[in-house]
């Protein structure tokens, strides 16, 4: 599916991931449709069903990949480090909007 950065600039966040779970903080623009992102330094786990993931249960999103979700995915996940990381991971993500 073709995709384009939001009318005017492009809202883009850092988020970092540590040992208590986060969310991303900043609510998306109205228009936008998906959200991509990448992760950074180091594995993390998460989950979108409301219950905060922990270090060693989630869904494992490894550090180097890069994704592109619905906005409703990205606003329901919660986010933590793996338990065998020994530093903090950072998620930097930016809007789109499908057409």
């Amino acid at each position: 599916q073709r995709s384009m950065a939001t009318t005017g600039a492009v809202a883009s966040q850092s988020l970092t991931v540590s040992t208590s779970a986060v969310a991303f903080g900043t609510a998306f623009n109205i228009d936008s449709t998906l959200v991509t992102f990448d992760v950074q330094d180091n594995d993390i786990r998460c989950r979108w069903d409301g219950t905060d993931p922990t270090g060693a249960v989630g869904h494992i999103l490894p550090a180097g990949t890069a994704y592109t979700w619905d906005k409703a995915q990205a606003t329901a996940a919660k986010f933590i480090r793996i338990s065998t990381a020994t530093a903090d991971a950072v998620i930097f993500a930016s809007e789109m909007t499908a057409f």
